[in-house]
């Protein structure tokens, strides 16, 4: 069937199979955005020895360059040519080159750590323009599939149980690999071969499922926005506040999710921390499910701002209480983990339903808040989880060398660890929600 007889509005329902087909797509995304956030620091510096400042900034310059810059490319272009090239061949793109992206991240040659970090930089580079070549269509296509504002929003919430399938891919199933094949380098690789099997075939699964379906057609061309009207936009102070109280959240969210394991390695003492990870992950995702409604009921009866900072107080406090805790039984620390998901599923839900509120007051500029705020996500995250982890562990004395033997971190070092992964991402949350309270408005 030609592109041409396939492109035509349809403003009905989608089945139940066109609806699951769609969703399966957010399992790669998932596990491309979150095994690099927790896995792939914690091998540069405890299985190639690299020092973590150094690890760090060879993850975070390729993810803001690439990361960024290879989202508004895709958008750009997916837009300009959607009316020769239709969104979907964007996934095949993104499906042929998920394998590679995914086998070459983990297979370092051996070599000196120069040569490493900069094979390093090269393919997490590849990675993330693959990421970009899915991920941005992959959004876009579902406003295409149909009309209907009530069939888009179960479409939304079938991506949101995926996105949970593949949480648990990326940070219970990937991880658990590891530690069955030995936990060096080859349990990596091994990981790696895996998910450059069940990405791709998640991708496909979409592109066969939308390849049967009737898309919208593309809209009529709108003025484009000149670049001092669009930074007087992203200045408002409703849009700038909530934005950079986000980036700051982010700061947070990643330095915790990227300090995960060095936390119940070091600071907990759990040889099986690859294995443990994944009960704590699970704890993260009922808590993420079962807080839903209640997020709702609160944002209707305090407001969302209110909703948004209690949120982030939930959050930061189980984070303390867990730093904290080092010695506790691992029960303890799911039952945290369960907490400080609620918390997050809180502020995290309520900040996209108010920048959604502010797009949608705002119809003109709609496109331009939403990118920006894409944009931020990953920069915020960027930073925390990879920058600032880095630079903290190394300034408290993280010896990777003594990783790598399998050898017990120093007290300053544990210090850092504790600081990295609970005060600091705490710090940044109440900080965002103290602003938010103070000049945010719903």
């Amino acid at each position: 069937m030609s592109d041409s007889a396939i492109v035509r509005a349809l403003p009905g329902r989608l089945d139940l199979g066109a609806q699951l087909g769609y969703g399966v797509g957010q399992i790669a995304g998932q596990v491309f955005r979150d095994v690099p956030s927790l896995l792939l620091l914690f091998f540069l510096t405890t299985v190639l020895g690299i020092a973590p400042a150094v690890a760090g900034a060879a993850i975070f310059v390729p993810k803001l360059v690439f990361g960024v810059g290879c989202d508004l490319a895709v958008g750009v272009l997916s837009d300009r040519w959607r009316h020769r090239v239709a969104r979907r061949w964007w996934l095949l793109a993104g499906a042929a080159g998920a394998p590679l992206a995914m086998i070459l991240l983990f297979h370092v040659p051996d070599g000196s750590t120069t040569l490493r970090v900069a094979y390093v930089a090269v393919a997490f580079s590849l990675y993330m323009a693959v990421y970009a070549c899915f991920s941005v269509p992959y959004l876009a296509i579902s406003g295409e599939l149909t009309s209907n504002p009530q069939t888009r929003t179960v479409l939304m919430a079938w991506r949101l149980v995926f996105t949970a399938v593949g949480v648990l891919v990326a940070s219970a199933v990937a991880p658990a690999i590891v530690q069955a094949r030995g936990g060096g380098q080859p349990g990596y690789e091994a990981m790696a071969l895996v998910l450059a099997v069940i990405c791709p075939t998640a991708i496909l699964l979409t592109f066969l499922t939308i390849s049967r379906r009737s898309l919208a057609p593309p809209p009529a061309a709108q003025r484009r926005l000149s670049l001092r009207q669009g930074v007087a936009a992203l200045r408002k102070p409703r849009f700038a506040v909530l934005c950079g109280v986000n980036v700051m959240q982010l700061m947070g969210s990643g330095m915790g999710y990227a300090s995960l394991l060095y936390f119940l390695s070091y600071n907990m003492g759990r040889s099986d921390a690859l294995e443990v990870i994944g009960g704590v992950v699970l704890a993260a995702c009922v808590g993420i499910v079962v807080a839903q409604p209640m997020w709702v009921a609160i944002a209707a009866r305090l407001g969302k701002r209110r909703g948004y900072v209690l949120g982030s107080i939930v959050y930061s406090a189980s984070y303390i209480v867990w730093a904290l805790s080092a010695a506790a039984d691992v029960k303890f620390a799911y039952l945290l983990s369960f907490l400080a998901a609620i918390g997050n599923s809180g502020w995290a839900m309520l900040g996209f339903s108010m920048i959604a509120d502010i797009a949608g007051d705002n119809a003109a500029h709609g496109s331009l808040y939403s990118a920006a705020w894409v944009a931020s996500d990953k920069i915020g995250f960027a930073l925390g989880g990879t920058l600032l982890v880095g630079l903290i562990l190394s300034g408290f004395g993280f010896d990777s060398a003594r990783a790598v033997r399998g050898l017990p971190q120093g007290h300053l070092a544990l210090v850092g660890v504790m600081f990295a992964f609970g005060f600091v991402p705490a710090a940044l949350n109440l900080s965002g929600a103290a602003i938010l309270a103070k000049w945010g408005r719903d």
